[in-house]
């Protein structure tokens, strides 16, 4: 019985041995592919690309034989084994340095050489994964007589996918003048605007507009501050604010235990890892953090925390504007079933003056909008309009929030695989939140987290709500393609899983983990898969050379230098070279910046476009920089079913592409930075 115990059966040996196999020959196959065509050495091999697939080979054929005399023949590796626990254990401190050397070199090949360019199919991506994992569980365990124990598969599992996650964030720091991707130097340029706007050639009497709400314009725009501060700078506060705030949310969470220092900052890191699967915006990570230290703290403390955090959420989305209030309740009534295992009338006091506090800012509002609008009478009040910015008032009545979240269609199939997002938001979330959401159930069923009927039913309650909200958001043309949307439910699981940790779940977790293969199964999973994520889809950035960047930007001020005389030069794209002076003192044009084009052009806005329409036909423009513009439609049922964002590409031709070409034409095309330059077609200049 022993045996059977710590032996898996031969059904999963054979399971692990054809995922082996497999794996190493999808590998090869993709190794292949690359090296075929490189030369003329050996067949069409390159001289270095047949020694490299050549070692690749020699190499699978070691794992495989590895692999398989672990599964089915371990006794003949007790000498090999026992030779790597000695040199092992006589590493000593120095173990750790491989282990930083392990997962640096590892998110170096993804995220930053050319190899991670090239190697990008699952399969690889998958089997260099697992190799490192083992590798660093096997560097990091205690037991001397053992390789690998789950306690340090654990700890490799959070460290590597820290770094990836680190990794893949600041690998974006860079100087390169042009956007990074598709509305990234346009969401500088309205970063910049709050704190940076003497950078700008435009009436200081003058608004200018910008679609971006106030919480994350603040956040972000802090750069801007410091004079004359860089573009790279800019790129690493960004880096900055969707990691460790992550992380920070989760040191907040969970309580550090007395000799337990390393779980506590393991949490933190895990939480950042969980958070990235989003990715989640800051402002609600730091709103609920706001939260976090309003627990059991006096009414007088906490009362004016909540109502921050409502209010700074309330200001950054419409969406957000019920969390905090919902997180202050339910963290409320979780405190009261831990300390005294039951509630009271003044835990239910404290929960609704902290719920009012969250509330009252931003939430309230809408609350009495919508009783208002139900009212007789309501329908006469109403201000909204299907262009209401997140945001705004127009929120704040019934028929301006139905006309807010009803002004562009739903696409109900990216809940499910599509080329837009391949894995589908459902399996997505369930691939991102179902382990943690299952060890929370487990506790609950195992009586390991204290829990009372009403504070079960609130919870199941709110994260139900998160939960369609998050679905419906996810839904809405022009999302889809991630997580981001899931973000109130995201975060919920992580003030839950503090709620467990509190109740002493990780105090026995060692005693579990020995005695509980459900818990052990559950927690792998719960670690592994955001490790993973960021490793199966880095990539470098292709960038141009700065010999060749300098080529491309003295390109754009020849094109606008040469148009200015002749009338206004419109930057739909790549507004951060206004931002940071790489085109002089060009004057401004805050109108049709391309997100809000997008925005308009999937609410189907004709008077917005008429406006547009009669700008173009005016000849307003002297030159037009946009991104390169799509000029076909797609279709979701024809031969064309494997393109991607066909509803916004479709809305993008038909309200910007067909009026442009009306009246101007392109001049130049750049393609290496997706970037086309229009003019006039009947223009009276040559440039």
């Amino acid at each position: 019985m022993t045996t059977q115990k710590r032996t898996p059966p031969i059904f999963w040996k054979h399971v692990l041995s054809l995922v082996g196999l497999y794996l190493l020959l999808q590998t090869g196959g993709e190794f292949y592919a690359l090296g075929w065509a490189s030369g003329h050495w050996l067949g069409r091999f390159s001289a270095k690309w047949a020694i490299a697939f050549a070692i690749y080979v020699l190499l699978a054929i070691g794992l495989f034989a590895l692999l398989a005399l672990i599964l089915y023949s371990p006794k003949r590796l007790t000498k090999s084994k026992m030779r790597m626990l000695e040199i092992r254990n006589g590493l000593g401190g120095f173990r750790w340095l491989f282990l930083a050397l392990l997962a640096l070199l590892s998110a170096y090949f993804v995220f930053v050489s050319a190899w991670g360019a090239l190697f990008t199919s699952v399969s690889t991506r998958l089997l260099l994964f697992i190799i490192v994992a083992v590798l660093s569980a096997v560097l990091l365990s205690n037991e001397k007589q053992k390789l690998v124990e789950i306690r340090s598969l654990l700890l490799a599992g959070i460290i590597l996918g820290s770094t990836f996650v680190l990794a893949e964030s600041f690998a974006l720091v860079s100087d390169y003048p042009f956007s990074l991707h598709w509305s990234e130097g346009n969401r500088i340029w309205d970063y910049s605007i709050l704190f940076g706007r003497e950078r700008y050639n435009f009436p200081p009497d003058q608004k200018i507009p910008a679609l971006i709400d106030q919480g994350r314009q603040t956040l972000w725009g802090l750069p801007f501050l410091i004079q004359d501060v860089s573009i790279s700078v800019v790129r690493f506060w960004d880096a900055f604010l969707v990691t460790i705030p992550y992380a920070a949310l989760g040191w907040f969470a969970f309580r550090p235990l007395k000799n337990g220092r390393l779980q506590w900052l393991l949490a933190g890191l895990w939480s950042m890892m969980f958070l990235n699967q989003g990715p989640i915006y800051t402002p609600l990570v730091l709103s609920a953090i706001l939260l976090i230290l309003a627990r059991r703290k006096a009414l007088w403390l906490a009362l004016p925390l909540v109502f921050l955090a409502g209010h700074y959420a309330g200001v950054s989305r419409f969406t957000w504007r019920f969390a905090p209030a919902i997180w202050a309740v339910m963290l409320t009534l979780g405190d009261a079933v831990l300390l005294s295992g039951k509630l009271a009338f003044k835990d239910w006091l404290r929960a609704a003056a902290l719920a009012v506090a969250g509330l009252w800012s931003k939430g309230l509002p809408i609350l009495i909008g919508i009783v208002q609008g139900l009212l007789p009478s309501g329908g006469q009040t109403s201000s909204g309009s299907g262009s209401t910015p997140q945001g705004t008032g127009g929120v704040e009545t019934l028929q301006g929030l139905q006309a807010t979240t009803t002004d562009q269609p739903f696409l109900w199939y990216r809940l499910l695989p599509n080329e837009a997002f391949p894995p589908g938001i459902l399996l997505a979330l369930v691939l991102a939140a179902a382990p943690l959401l299952l060890l929370l159930i487990y506790t609950v069923r195992r009586g390991m987290w204290k829990s009372e009927k009403w504070q079960g039913a609130y919870t199941v309650v709110a994260l139900g709500a998160f939960l369609v909200v998050g679905l419906i958001a996810s839904a809405k043309v022009g999302g889809g393609t991630d997580l981001h949307n899931l973000d109130m439910f995201l975060i919920t699981l992580i003030l839950l899983a503090a709620l467990v940790w509190d109740s002493g779940l990780i105090e026995k977790l060692a005693s579990v983990l020995k005695t509980d293969r459900y818990v052990r199964v559950l927690l792998i999973l719960l670690v592994f898969i955001p490790a993973l994520q960021p490793f199966l889809t880095g990539k470098p950035l292709d960038l141009l050379s700065d010999e060749r960047a300098a080529v491309e930007l003295q390109r754009i001020r020849e094109r606008v230098a040469c148009a200015s005389p002749h009338g206004e030069i419109l930057l739909m794209d790549q507004r951060q070279l206004l931002t940071f002076g790489q085109l002089g003192d060009l004057a401004l044009v805050p109108e049709y910046e391309k997100k809000k084009v997008m925005n308009e052009a999937l609410s189907s806005d004709e008077a917005y476009f008429e406006q547009f329409r009669a700008d173009l036909e005016s000849g307003r423009y002297s030159l037009i920089l946009t991104e390169q513009i799509a000029t076909n439609l797609k279709y979701l049922n024809d031969d064309r079913l494997g393109d991607s964002l066909v509803e916004e590409n479709n809305a993008w031709v038909n309200w910007v592409t067909t009026p442009l070409l009306d009246y101007y034409e392109s001049v130049d095309n750049p393609r290496e930075l997706s970037i086309e330059m229009f003019v006039p077609i009947e223009r009276d200049f040559d440039c």
